[in-house]
Protein backbone atom coordinates (compact mmCIF):
# COMPACT_ATOMS: atom_id res chain seq x y z
CA UNK A 1 0.00 0.00 0.00
CA UNK A 2 1.36 3.74 -0.93
CA UNK A 3 2.49 5.44 2.21
CA UNK A 4 1.17 9.19 3.00
CA UNK A 5 4.59 10.42 2.34
CA UNK A 6 4.58 9.62 -1.45
CA UNK A 7 1.17 12.21 -1.70
CA UNK A 8 1.52 15.52 -3.32
CA UNK A 9 4.76 14.43 -4.52
CA UNK A 10 5.66 16.41 -7.84
CA UNK A 11 6.71 12.91 -9.41
CA UNK A 12 8.26 12.34 -13.56
CA UNK A 13 8.35 9.45 -15.31
CA UNK A 14 9.99 9.59 -18.22
CA UNK A 15 8.60 6.98 -21.13
CA UNK A 16 5.30 8.06 -19.52
CA UNK A 17 2.76 6.51 -22.51
CA UNK A 18 4.65 2.75 -22.54
CA UNK A 19 3.48 -0.51 -20.89
CA UNK A 20 4.90 0.55 -17.30
CA UNK A 21 4.98 3.92 -17.79
CA UNK A 22 1.43 4.22 -18.05
CA UNK A 23 0.69 1.45 -15.12
CA UNK A 24 3.13 3.40 -12.73
CA UNK A 25 1.18 6.99 -13.42
CA UNK A 26 -1.87 5.51 -12.84
CA UNK A 27 -1.22 4.34 -9.17
CA UNK A 28 0.42 7.49 -8.30
CA UNK A 29 -2.43 9.70 -9.77
CA UNK A 30 -4.76 7.39 -7.86
CA UNK A 31 -2.99 7.46 -4.70
CA UNK A 32 -2.60 11.57 -4.69
CA UNK A 33 0.97 12.19 -6.20
CA UNK A 34 1.20 14.89 -9.14
CA UNK A 35 2.34 12.90 -11.85
CA UNK A 36 4.01 14.45 -14.79
CA UNK A 37 5.56 12.79 -17.78
CA UNK A 38 8.14 13.02 -20.60
CA UNK A 39 7.55 11.04 -23.49
CA UNK A 40 7.75 11.50 -27.99
CA UNK A 41 4.30 10.94 -27.96
CA UNK A 42 1.91 12.28 -25.04
CA UNK A 43 -1.51 13.33 -24.66
CA UNK A 44 -2.70 17.44 -24.18
CA UNK A 45 -2.41 17.00 -20.09
CA UNK A 46 -0.34 19.76 -19.24
CA UNK A 47 1.65 18.56 -17.23
CA UNK A 48 2.93 15.84 -19.73
CA UNK A 49 6.29 17.15 -22.12
CA UNK A 50 6.42 16.18 -25.71
CA UNK A 51 10.29 15.86 -25.98
CA UNK A 52 13.13 13.41 -26.60
CA UNK A 53 15.13 12.26 -23.82
CA UNK A 54 18.02 13.22 -25.86
CA UNK A 55 17.29 17.27 -25.56
CA UNK A 56 18.79 17.87 -22.29
CA UNK A 57 18.12 21.76 -22.68
CA UNK A 58 14.51 20.73 -22.79
CA UNK A 59 14.38 17.94 -20.41
CA UNK A 60 16.51 19.78 -17.50
CA UNK A 61 14.27 22.99 -18.08
CA UNK A 62 11.06 20.80 -17.62
CA UNK A 63 11.93 19.16 -14.58
CA UNK A 64 13.69 22.81 -12.80
CA UNK A 65 10.71 24.35 -14.08
CA UNK A 66 7.84 21.51 -12.98
CA UNK A 67 10.17 21.09 -9.43
CA UNK A 68 10.11 17.91 -9.56
CA UNK A 69 11.02 15.70 -6.02
CA UNK A 70 10.64 12.27 -7.88
CA UNK A 71 11.93 10.96 -11.09
CA UNK A 72 11.29 7.37 -12.68
CA UNK A 73 13.38 6.81 -15.46
CA UNK A 74 11.80 4.19 -17.49
CA UNK A 75 12.27 5.63 -21.22
CA UNK A 76 14.45 3.53 -23.35
CA UNK A 77 15.02 1.36 -26.30
CA UNK A 78 14.05 -1.79 -24.55
CA UNK A 79 14.20 -4.99 -27.31
CA UNK A 80 16.88 -7.06 -27.73
CA UNK A 81 16.14 -7.59 -31.51
CA UNK A 82 16.36 -3.48 -31.53
CA UNK A 83 19.79 -3.29 -31.06
CA UNK A 84 20.59 -6.11 -32.81
CA UNK A 85 19.29 -3.94 -36.08
CA UNK A 86 19.96 -0.31 -34.71
CA UNK A 87 23.10 -0.56 -32.21
CA UNK A 88 24.21 2.98 -32.13
CA UNK A 89 21.15 4.22 -31.70
CA UNK A 90 20.25 1.70 -29.04
CA UNK A 91 23.30 3.08 -26.78
CA UNK A 92 22.77 6.50 -27.85
CA UNK A 93 19.25 6.52 -26.50
CA UNK A 94 20.30 4.64 -22.94
CA UNK A 95 23.44 5.86 -21.99
CA UNK A 96 22.78 9.75 -23.39
CA UNK A 97 18.80 9.33 -22.02
CA UNK A 98 20.53 8.32 -18.70
CA UNK A 99 22.78 10.62 -18.57
CA UNK A 100 20.45 13.36 -19.11
CA UNK A 101 18.32 12.52 -16.15
CA UNK A 102 21.17 12.08 -13.97
CA UNK A 103 22.84 15.55 -14.34
CA UNK A 104 19.52 17.56 -14.28
CA UNK A 105 18.45 15.51 -11.00
CA UNK A 106 22.14 16.68 -9.74
CA UNK A 107 21.58 20.01 -10.50
CA UNK A 108 17.81 20.30 -9.42
CA UNK A 109 18.79 18.31 -6.08
CA UNK A 110 15.98 15.88 -6.52
CA UNK A 111 15.13 13.60 -3.64
CA UNK A 112 15.54 10.19 -5.71
CA UNK A 113 16.10 8.91 -9.06
CA UNK A 114 14.85 5.31 -9.64
CA UNK A 115 16.57 3.88 -13.00
CA UNK A 116 15.05 0.89 -14.44
CA UNK A 117 17.20 -1.50 -15.73
CA UNK A 118 16.84 -5.41 -16.32
CA UNK A 119 18.30 -8.79 -15.43
CA UNK A 120 19.89 -9.06 -19.05
CA UNK A 121 22.63 -6.81 -17.71
CA UNK A 122 23.94 -10.14 -15.57
CA UNK A 123 24.32 -12.05 -18.97
CA UNK A 124 26.67 -15.10 -18.62
CA UNK A 125 26.75 -15.46 -15.14
CA UNK A 126 25.49 -17.83 -12.70
CA UNK A 127 21.64 -18.39 -12.33
CA UNK A 128 20.00 -17.28 -10.02
CA UNK A 129 21.55 -13.64 -10.82
CA UNK A 130 22.48 -11.69 -7.27
CA UNK A 131 23.27 -7.68 -7.04
CA UNK A 132 26.66 -8.71 -6.22
CA UNK A 133 27.51 -9.94 -10.03
CA UNK A 134 29.66 -8.12 -11.89
CA UNK A 135 27.60 -7.70 -15.20
CA UNK A 136 28.48 -9.67 -18.12
CA UNK A 137 26.58 -8.40 -20.94
CA UNK A 138 27.54 -9.39 -24.90
CA UNK A 139 24.76 -8.08 -26.97
CA UNK A 140 24.42 -4.29 -27.63
CA UNK A 141 20.71 -3.70 -25.86
CA UNK A 142 22.44 -5.86 -23.06
CA UNK A 143 25.28 -3.76 -22.67
CA UNK A 144 23.73 -0.21 -23.13
CA UNK A 145 21.59 -1.10 -20.16
CA UNK A 146 24.92 -2.17 -18.37
CA UNK A 147 26.41 0.89 -19.38
CA UNK A 148 23.33 3.52 -17.48
CA UNK A 149 23.80 1.01 -14.44
CA UNK A 150 27.67 2.18 -14.57
CA UNK A 151 26.57 5.40 -15.01
CA UNK A 152 23.92 5.32 -12.48
CA UNK A 153 26.41 4.51 -9.57
CA UNK A 154 29.30 6.98 -10.60
CA UNK A 155 26.51 9.76 -10.10
CA UNK A 156 25.34 8.59 -7.09
CA UNK A 157 28.58 7.86 -5.22
CA UNK A 158 30.87 10.46 -6.75
CA UNK A 159 27.14 13.72 -6.07
CA UNK A 160 25.81 11.45 -3.61
CA UNK A 161 22.76 11.54 -5.30
CA UNK A 162 19.75 9.43 -4.39
CA UNK A 163 19.82 6.90 -7.22
CA UNK A 164 18.19 3.56 -7.26
CA UNK A 165 18.49 0.72 -9.79
CA UNK A 166 15.86 -1.71 -10.10
CA UNK A 167 16.92 -5.30 -12.33
CA UNK A 168 13.68 -6.30 -13.36
CA UNK A 169 13.31 -10.20 -15.52
CA UNK A 170 10.17 -10.04 -18.28
CA UNK A 171 7.40 -7.58 -17.34
CA UNK A 172 4.32 -8.62 -18.74
CA UNK A 173 0.28 -7.99 -18.12
CA UNK A 174 -2.76 -5.74 -19.43
CA UNK A 175 -1.75 -2.53 -21.36
CA UNK A 176 1.02 -4.09 -23.08
CA UNK A 177 0.66 -3.06 -26.74
CA UNK A 178 4.25 -3.71 -28.47
CA UNK A 179 3.61 -7.22 -30.17
CA UNK A 180 7.29 -7.63 -30.43
CA UNK A 181 7.27 -9.03 -26.83
CA UNK A 182 7.05 -12.66 -26.41
CA UNK A 183 3.46 -12.94 -24.29
CA UNK A 184 1.70 -10.26 -26.37
CA UNK A 185 2.73 -11.50 -29.87
CA UNK A 186 1.49 -15.00 -28.45
CA UNK A 187 -1.72 -13.39 -27.51
CA UNK A 188 -2.59 -12.20 -30.92
CA UNK A 189 -1.60 -14.90 -32.87
CA UNK A 190 -3.95 -16.97 -30.82
CA UNK A 191 -6.85 -14.91 -30.85
CA UNK A 192 -6.05 -14.65 -34.50
CA UNK A 193 -6.61 -18.71 -34.45
CA UNK A 194 -3.01 -18.59 -36.32
CA UNK A 195 -0.22 -20.85 -34.95
CA UNK A 196 2.20 -18.90 -32.86
CA UNK A 197 5.80 -19.16 -34.73
CA UNK A 198 8.77 -20.01 -31.95
CA UNK A 199 12.25 -20.48 -32.48
CA UNK A 200 14.18 -22.70 -30.05
CA UNK A 201 11.93 -22.77 -27.30
CA UNK A 202 14.06 -24.08 -24.51
CA UNK A 203 15.17 -20.76 -22.76
CA UNK A 204 14.09 -20.36 -19.44
CA UNK A 205 13.03 -16.53 -17.87
CA UNK A 206 10.96 -15.45 -15.88
CA UNK A 207 7.74 -13.35 -15.69
CA UNK A 208 6.94 -10.76 -13.67
CA UNK A 209 3.31 -9.68 -13.51
CA UNK A 210 2.98 -5.54 -13.75
CA UNK A 211 0.98 -5.10 -10.80
CA UNK A 212 4.30 -6.56 -8.74
CA UNK A 213 6.40 -4.26 -10.91
CA UNK A 214 4.73 -1.48 -10.19
CA UNK A 215 4.04 -2.33 -6.25
CA UNK A 216 8.15 -2.75 -6.05
CA UNK A 217 8.87 0.75 -8.24
CA UNK A 218 6.37 2.39 -4.97
CA UNK A 219 8.40 0.84 -2.40
CA UNK A 220 12.02 1.91 -3.90
CA UNK A 221 10.54 5.42 -4.17
CA UNK A 222 9.59 5.15 -0.38
CA UNK A 223 12.72 3.53 1.07
CA UNK A 224 14.53 5.72 3.63
CA UNK A 225 17.68 7.24 2.56
CA UNK A 226 20.25 5.57 4.63
CA UNK A 227 18.93 2.58 2.38
CA UNK A 228 19.10 3.92 -0.39
CA UNK A 229 22.81 4.60 -0.28
CA UNK A 230 23.61 1.19 1.59
CA UNK A 231 21.64 -0.74 -1.16
CA UNK A 232 21.29 1.07 -4.73
CA UNK A 233 20.67 -2.27 -6.48
CA UNK A 234 17.43 -4.47 -6.57
CA UNK A 235 16.48 -7.31 -8.08
CA UNK A 236 12.57 -8.19 -8.70
CA UNK A 237 11.45 -11.57 -9.94
CA UNK A 238 8.47 -13.97 -9.30
CA UNK A 239 10.49 -17.21 -9.19
CA UNK A 240 8.03 -18.38 -12.08
CA UNK A 241 10.44 -19.77 -14.07
CA UNK A 242 9.57 -21.51 -17.48
CA UNK A 243 10.92 -22.40 -21.00
CA UNK A 244 9.78 -20.20 -23.74
CA UNK A 245 7.87 -23.56 -25.38
CA UNK A 246 6.36 -24.27 -22.16
CA UNK A 247 5.14 -20.75 -22.24
CA UNK A 248 3.13 -20.32 -25.45
CA UNK A 249 1.70 -23.65 -24.88
CA UNK A 250 0.10 -22.44 -21.48
CA UNK A 251 -1.06 -19.50 -23.23
CA UNK A 252 -2.86 -21.47 -25.83
CA UNK A 253 -4.03 -23.94 -23.41
CA UNK A 254 -5.51 -20.91 -21.33
CA UNK A 255 -7.07 -19.70 -24.30
CA UNK A 256 -8.87 -22.44 -24.90
CA UNK A 257 -7.44 -22.63 -28.39
CA UNK A 258 -6.54 -25.95 -30.39
CA UNK A 259 -3.49 -24.71 -32.07
CA UNK A 260 0.07 -26.50 -32.03
CA UNK A 261 3.28 -24.06 -32.24
CA UNK A 262 4.47 -23.20 -35.90
CA UNK A 263 8.68 -23.74 -34.94
CA UNK A 264 11.28 -21.57 -37.28
CA UNK A 265 14.60 -21.88 -37.96
CA UNK A 266 15.53 -18.02 -36.84
CA UNK A 267 17.84 -18.00 -33.79
CA UNK A 268 18.91 -14.61 -31.87
CA UNK A 269 22.91 -14.97 -31.60
CA UNK A 270 24.77 -15.05 -27.99
CA UNK A 271 21.25 -15.94 -26.53
CA UNK A 272 21.31 -17.05 -23.03
CA UNK A 273 19.80 -20.36 -21.64
CA UNK A 274 18.46 -19.70 -18.43
CA UNK A 275 17.93 -15.93 -17.12
CA UNK A 276 16.25 -15.29 -13.29
CA UNK A 277 17.21 -13.24 -10.46
CA UNK A 278 17.50 -14.08 -6.70
CA UNK A 279 14.59 -11.70 -5.19
CA UNK A 280 15.56 -12.04 -1.56
CA UNK A 281 17.27 -8.82 -1.18
CA UNK A 282 14.09 -6.73 -2.28
CA UNK A 283 11.76 -9.62 -0.19
CA UNK A 284 14.23 -8.40 2.85
CA UNK A 285 14.70 -4.82 3.08
CA UNK A 286 11.28 -3.99 1.25
CA UNK A 287 9.28 -6.38 2.30
CA UNK A 288 8.20 -6.97 -1.46
CA UNK A 289 6.89 -10.24 -2.93
CA UNK A 290 5.37 -10.82 -5.88
CA UNK A 291 1.31 -11.63 -5.56
CA UNK A 292 0.83 -13.22 -8.70
CA UNK A 293 1.61 -16.58 -10.13
CA UNK A 294 2.13 -16.73 -13.71
CA UNK A 295 -0.98 -18.73 -14.61
CA UNK A 296 -3.13 -16.05 -12.71
CA UNK A 297 -1.29 -13.42 -14.07
CA UNK A 298 -1.65 -14.74 -17.97
CA UNK A 299 -5.38 -15.28 -17.29
CA UNK A 300 -5.62 -11.64 -16.40
CA UNK A 301 -3.99 -10.47 -19.20
CA UNK A 302 -5.50 -12.87 -21.96
CA UNK A 303 -8.81 -11.91 -20.83
CA UNK A 304 -7.97 -8.01 -20.86
CA UNK A 305 -7.23 -8.59 -24.61
CA UNK A 306 -10.27 -10.55 -25.36
CA UNK A 307 -12.14 -7.53 -24.05
CA UNK A 308 -10.05 -4.74 -25.74
CA UNK A 309 -9.84 -6.90 -28.53
CA UNK A 310 -6.46 -7.27 -30.83
CA UNK A 311 -8.20 -5.64 -33.56
CA UNK A 312 -9.15 -2.18 -32.03
CA UNK A 313 -5.68 -2.52 -30.05
CA UNK A 314 -4.35 -2.38 -33.24
CA UNK A 315 -5.97 0.34 -34.49
CA UNK A 316 -5.30 2.42 -31.62
CA UNK A 317 -1.66 1.99 -31.87
CA UNK A 318 -1.60 3.40 -35.65
CA UNK A 319 -3.37 6.65 -34.85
Amino acid sequence: MLKDDLRNKRILITGITGFVGKALSNRLKSSGAIVYGISRSVNNDTRNLNADILDYPQINKFIKDSKIDICFHLASASLVEEGQLHPYQTFKVNTEGTLNILESARINNLEKVIIASTSHVYGKNKVPYLESYTPRPTRPYETSKACTDIIAQSYATSFNLPVLIPRFVNIYGPGDLNFQRLIPKTIKSVFENSEPKMWGGQAVRDYLFIDDAIEAYLLLAQISESKVFENRVFNFGSSNLISVEDLIKKIIMISGKDLKIKKVNDKREGEIEAQYVSSIKARKLLKWKPKFDLEEGLMFTIDWYKKNSVQSIKSNIQK
